[in-house]
């Protein structure tokens, strides 16, 4: 197989991995938005949701019904409730109601209700994702009634086969630490160690130069003969490292004096001479890692010098080793590094590909066995590889760390509501 017919073959499986767990995922999710009625108790059988005029979801028993919504238009998400007998009001003093929130995960909110001027009030926020199993009691003259149901957004079931074929791979939310950067800008120049310039040993007439500007010559090669003045002997002139000849200053015919003939540069290795502002001096150290970007290549380095210069906080620089055997590095060209300056700790982070934008929030996806969901995060700091978590996430939960933008495409896709 050809390189073109490799390329193109890659291509198709992985267009076919793609909607391979697209349409398997949205197949579920098209099963769980539509699936979301509840489950009478005593006939044991789904239902279609049915709504009431606060657009919250009726849950009847004979001709006892409650309407239950989530409230959230311009405040944090709170339950109320209402209800009726035989389509008449009751006073939200004369019954009461509690509600039990089974979330993915293990995790289960309780919901005590008090009554207000014309409905029942949830004690707390109904925290996001709204993604959870039901179970709704209400008590009305001593009589009890109970229902439970699904109410599931921003979840997804996914084969182990699926996940494993589209890469989806989870890690464990953990403690860890995060890197303090410095962005620092400089210019790549020659290590001077580097830097031959080619000179007569006694003064006389340039016979014969064998190399151009841009040439690349070997350490002890002959670029040049010269004919001395006394002796009109001709003697060679070798290159004294091996590099590219970068100038050319005299020309066969001419005489070698004291100036040099040419100067030879070698590329191997190149200097990258970053300019440290006062608040850099502090906090630039010699040993120091760094990461050097140009373009799409990115080469981690250390800090092996710093030039407080003299006395002057703007002329100070620290500088950079890079290696330049693949010439990949131009000299004279301005460069930007991030310069690790020191180390922070923090209880919970996570790695920066698995967060997603959805909706209004920036999430995760947790994973129970084969079933995936959105978790809203507070975000802290950030080193660009990790962040730090401040809400939305526990430690130990296992969360999706590598294409998760497939589980987000197919949710997309799939319309899923925020209708409660």
């Amino acid at each position: 197989m050809n390189m073109t017919s490799s390329l193109k073959y890659f291509f198709l499986l992985s267009l076919a991995l793609v909607v391979s767990i697209s349409t398997a995922l949205l197949s579920h999710s098209v099963a769980a938005e539509t699936s979301s009625g509840y489950e009478d108790e005593h006939e044991g059988h789904a239902e279609e949701v049915r709504k009431g005029p606060h657009r919250g979801r009726l849950l009847a028993k004979g001709d006892f019904e409650v309407e239950l919504a989530i409230f959230e238009k311009g405040m944090p998400p709170e339950y109320r409730a209402w209800a009726t007998v035989g389509g008449e009001i009751i006073a939200p003093a004369d019954w009461s109601l509690s509600v039990t929130l089974m979330r993915l995960g293990g995790k289960v909110d309780d919901f005590s209700f008090s009554a207000r001027e014309d409905y029942l009030l949830g004690a707390g926020v109904v925290e996001e994702p709204h993604s959870f199993d039901v179970a709704v009691e209400a008590v009305y003259q001593g009589q009890k009634y109970a229902w439970s149901f699904p109410s599931h957004e921003g979840r997804l079931e996914i084969s182990t086969e699926i996940a494993e074929k589209a890469g989806v791979r989870s890690d464990v939310a953990r403690a860890g630490s995060m890197k303090q950067m410095s962005h620092l800008y400089g210019r790549l120049i020659a290590d001077p160690q580097n830097i031959s310039l080619v000179q007569a040993r006694f003064p006389g007439l340039i016979r014969k130069i064998n190399v151009s500007v841009g040439d690349e010559v070997k350490a002890g090669q002959v670029v040049a003969e010269v004919e001395a003045n006394e002796s009109l002997k001709r003697y060679p002139l070798r290159a004294p490292i091996s590099g590219t000849v970068t100038q050319r200053f005299l020309n066969p015919g001419e005489l070698a004096a004291e100036g040099p003939l040419m100067t030879i540069v070698n590329h191997q290795q190149v200097w990258l001479e970053l300019n440290l502002f006062p608040a850099d001096v502090r906090r630039v150290k010699v040993g120091q890692a760094v990461e050097v970007k140009l373009g799409d290549t990115l080469v981690a380095g250390k800090i092996d010098h710093v030039n407080l210069g003299s006395g002057s906080a703007l002329a100070a620089t620290a500088r950079v080793v890079l290696d330049n055997k693949e010439q990949r590095w131009p000299l004279g060209l301005m460069v930007g590094a991030d310069v690790v300056v020191g180390v922070v700790n923090a209880p919970l982070v996570v790695a920066n590909s698995a967060l997603q934008n959805f909706r209004d929030w920036t999430v995760a996806f947790i994973q129970v066995g084969n079933t995936y969901e959105i978790r809203p995060l507070t975000l802290g700091r950030t080193d660009g590889e990790v962040t730090e978590v401040l809400e939305g996430l526990n430690l130990g939960d296992r969360y999706v760390v590598e294409n998760s933008y497939l589980l987000k495409a197919d949710l997309e896709k799939s319309g899923a509501s925020h209708d409660h």
